[in-house]
């Protein structure tokens, strides 16, 4: 289990794109292997970025930014409904776990049984 730290940045980097998570043993039975699968989906614009053979999951990541992603001039992002009771549940918990954005203000530890 994770204990995340820290606290967001405004990058904008998590908002760029739209992750979805997959069962991958129906999935692949519907496409027959893996590779033919990054094939058919890299053919829509959507990437096959990683799986989890152990918890049956596979992992999609699809270029396209969210509609309340903003821009100043100076190039830095924010969000619309940052700080609104407007905001989705999935966009205040997001990262639940590490993840490869290093502009990302969250930091993330194990938890220690005690």
């Amino acid at each position: 289990m994770w204990i995340r730290e820290g606290e967001c940045h405004r990058c904008g980097e998590c908002c760029q794109t739209v992750n979805i998570t997959a069962v991958r043993d129906v999935t692949l039975s519907q496409h027959g292997s893996l590779e033919e699968l990054r094939l058919y989906m890299k053919y829509r614009g959507i990437r096959v970025v990683g799986e989890d053979v152990k918890q049956n999951m596979l992992f999609y990541e699809i270029e396209l930014p969210c509609d309340q992603l903003t821009r100043d001039p100076a190039g830095n992002y924010g969000c619309k409904v940052h700080d609104s009771p407007e905001k989705p549940l999935l966009c205040l918990k997001y990262p639940q776990a590490p993840d490869d954005i290093t502009q990302c203000g969250y930091q993330f530890k194990r938890e220690t049984s005690h």
